[in-house]
């Protein structure tokens, strides 16, 4: 099976981040394959050397990234001594496909891989969620009592029209693609299409040349994906309505200047929540945040959120 050693593109990325939230020599992450019923699941795993903390993250990418993609997030936190484990989601990454795959594999998975990592350790669990990942997230969250606490960069409520229409790249796709999905599924389920006629690929970051080099990845931007996937990403309702989510506290780190997932989008489903819960917004931030002084605003809220946690 592939190593993220044997390909380019996410190295291309790396000049494009911070420095010290760059992946090198010193800090690359140790990748196994996990088996989850029939799929083998890459993982990038991050273990900090040194000043080691009680929580274990778990970092969650959306439609068009990877696990690889949020390394300088897994760095940034490795390097304050959270272990980071940072899966491949089906039909993206280095986890294969052979059949088509739902956003309910994305849901069931996940869950599996947080009760795994519970199993390994007494270390509290925190999902970070970036994009999509963000509501993958929460719709864990809500069915597993193993979660300790949700940071987010978005919470796109997909069952909404207004959320479909907001996040395809045309309206005319956003507005019909859910009824003709679902109404032709027995066709549509099996199609694959190229991810970036689906969204605003322009917008996955406010770096134009980094944009260019993120549709150049096949394994992510660049990759094609099953309609069953966005059909079922459209209908999923979660364990727990926001209304009556308690379970875990969430921060919200909402990029300011994000194009595709802005905080209009989010904010209903946010100002719904029971759970103790904080926004920060992140200045000079696109969708992925790259930017300073966003990012370290991202960095040091994040880091008080989980000492906090720690100290329950």
């Amino acid at each position: 099976m592939r190593t993220y050693k044997e390909i380019d593109s996410w190295k291309n990325f790396q000049p494009y981040f911070p420095k010290d939230w760059r992946i090198s020599d010193n800090n690359y992450p140790e990748e196994y394959y996990w088996k989850w019923r029939s799929f083998n699941i890459h993982i990038d795993h991050f273990k900090p050397k040194k000043n080691k903390q009680k929580i274990k993250l778990i970092l969650l990418h959306g439609g068009g990234g990877n696990g690889r993609l949020l390394s300088p997030v897994a760095v940034c936190f490795s390097n304050l001594g959270f272990e980071c484990v940072a899966p491949d989601l089906p039909g993206f990454g280095l986890t294969e496909v052979d059949s088509p795959n739902s956003y309910y594999t994305w849901i069931n998975l996940v869950d599996d891989l947080v009760n795994e990592e519970a199993e390994k350790s007494d270390s509290p669990i925190v999902l970070c969620g970036v994009s999509l990942g963000g509501m993958l997230a929460y719709q864990v969250a809500s069915l597993n009592s193993n979660v300790s606490g949700l940071i987010v960069t978005s919470l796109a409520d997909t069952r909404e029209k207004s959320v479909q229409m907001g996040l395809a790249k045309n309206k005319c796709f956003g507005f019909f693609s859910h009824y003709l999905l679902n109404g032709l599924s027995f066709l549509t389920d099996k199609i694959k299409i190229p991810i970036k006629l689906t969204t605003k690929m322009w917008a996955m970051a406010n770096n134009k040349e980094f944009v260019k080099e993120l549709k150049k990845d096949k394994v992510g931007s660049g990759s094609w994906v099953y309609l069953k996937f966005f059909r079922t990403l459209f209908e999923a309702n979660p364990n727990v309505e926001p209304e009556k989510f308690k379970s875990c506290p969430l921060l919200f780190l909402q990029p300011e200047n994000d194009f595709i997932i802005p905080w209009a989008m989010s904010k209903p489903f946010y100002e719904k929540l029971s759970c103790k819960k904080e926004v920060i917004f992140l200045e000079n931030c696109g969708h992925i945040p790259m930017e300073k002084p966003g990012i370290d605003q991202m960095r040091d809220g994040a880091f008080k959120f989980l000492k906090d946690l720690e100290s329950f």
